[in-house]
């Protein structure tokens, strides 16, 4: 999902010079593989750069989640993206950011299920934090422990501190409350406020697509070629005339 493949045979690389016939197809083949390798890195290096456009304080797992694999004269194909395979431990970066590269349906977790039982509503629905509740944390998630605290609340009943209810009078769509009670300033009374934490959504969106990985490799590589190809074809033919 976040690899960018990149191809070329002998004849591309032929119309950077006029003086390419003095070389082998052994020597092109080598300058091409060294080319498209320089490029993918330039391309890598870009994807680093460019990702906290997309990505919210990325954590240095996934700016060093790339990887590049280099072209051969017997192979004329460079590969550079975000790693898909495992590698010690953790979750590769481009597992965890398929959604946001490809899109996909909101995934359900453990804390979505147990609001739908509590709420008596059907599975499929995800919990949507209200704006203004405080729950995020500096990712941009809300913390396990949070989950936890408030649906361990709601399933002790309705007259606790969280609560499940219509996000309006007669609406179908189902929040979790906080209820809050505390003194009136100078009048020494009980008033109880509540506010929203999260609207149960039955419909969620899915997410859409927001990192064009693709097309940041491909800028990256396509500024980068040109240098790259001339130097190699020039090195290329240097060692050549250097060794008649």
């Amino acid at each position: 999902m976040s690899t960018l493949r990149l191809d070329l045979d002998a004849s591309g690389l032929a119309r950077l010079d006029a003086r390419v016939r003095l070389l082998t197809d052994t020597n092109l083949r080598y300058a091409i593989a060294k080319a498209l390798t320089e490029s993918a890195r330039a391309a890598q290096t870009t994807l680093r750069q460019e990702t906290p456009r997309y990505i919210d304080r990325p954590t240095r797992w996934t700016l060093n989640g790339t990887y590049v694999r280099f072209a051969r004269a017997s192979d004329l194909t460079a590969e550079v993206g975000f790693k898909a395979d495992a590698q010690g431990r953790g979750n590769p970066a481009a597992r965890y950011l398929l959604p946001v590269v490809k899109g996909t349906k909101p995934q359900l977790k453990g804390a979505d299920l147990s609001a739908t039982k509590a709420a008596g509503i059907p599975s499929g629905a995800v919990l949507v934090p209200a704006r203004g509740a405080g729950l995020l944390n500096a990712s941009g998630n809300v913390p396990l422990s949070r989950y936890a605290t408030i649906l361990s609340g709601v399933r002790q009943g309705t007259g606790g501190q969280y609560f499940i209810g219509p996000v309006k009078r007669g609406s179908t769509t189902m929040a979790v409350f906080e209820r809050k009670t505390g003194f009136i300033p100078r009048s020494s009374t009980l008033e109880t406020s509540t506010r929203r934490l999260f609207t149960i959504d039955p419909n969620p969106k899915p997410r859409r697509a927001q990192f064009p990985v693709r097309r940041v490799l491909e800028q990256g590589f396509e500024q980068a070629w040109p240098v790259q190809a001339k130097a190699a074809l020039q090195a290329e033919l240097a060692r050549r005339l250097g060794g008649r």
